[in-house]
């Protein structure tokens, strides 16, 4: 994901991600389940880690916000984090919302948005790496 330069302008903008293969069924069959076997798929882990340049760090965020959103399915958020302080470094930990993904993860694709809102000009543009961690509840083909 990368964040865009902001200089000149301190506004709240948005990165949308081109729509994302799930893959699930071969990652479902892999673990010995089906897509429908699937009872419920929640976000457990959402960390942001700052790639490239060199030496930058979270500090020009105010805000920071996470959606799903599917052919199928309606936009939900998934996880934020407000109030970011300065003194940031170069990884961020999402506050997570209680939201079930089964859905949009069962679908052929899906797409992720991250709104932003910057305290800070962004002299050049921000690489972000994005870690996350799920918990599938699923029952098992016999």
């Amino acid at each position: 994901m990368v964040i865009q330069s902001t200089v000149g302008q301190l506004v709240p903008f948005s990165v949308y991600t081109p729509e994302i293969a799930t893959n699930s069924e071969v990652e479902f069959e892999s673990n010995n389940t089906k897509k429908d076997k699937i009872e419920s798929i929640f976000l457990r882990d959402l960390e942001l880690r700052i790639k490239s340049p060199s030496g930058e760090t979270f500090s020009f965020l105010n805000s920071v916000e996470l959606f799903i959103s599917s052919p199928l399915h309606t936009e939900q958020r998934v996880a934020f984090k407000e109030s970011i302080p300065s003194s940031v470094g170069t990884t961020l930990i999402c506050d997570l919302l209680d939201v079930d993904l089964q859905n949009y993860v069962k679908d052929d694709k899906f797409t992720l948005r991250v709104k932003t809102v910057t305290d800070e000009t962004i002299p050049q543009d921000v690489v972000v790496e994005v870690y996350s961690n799920f918990f599938v509840d699923a029952k098992l083909v016999k």
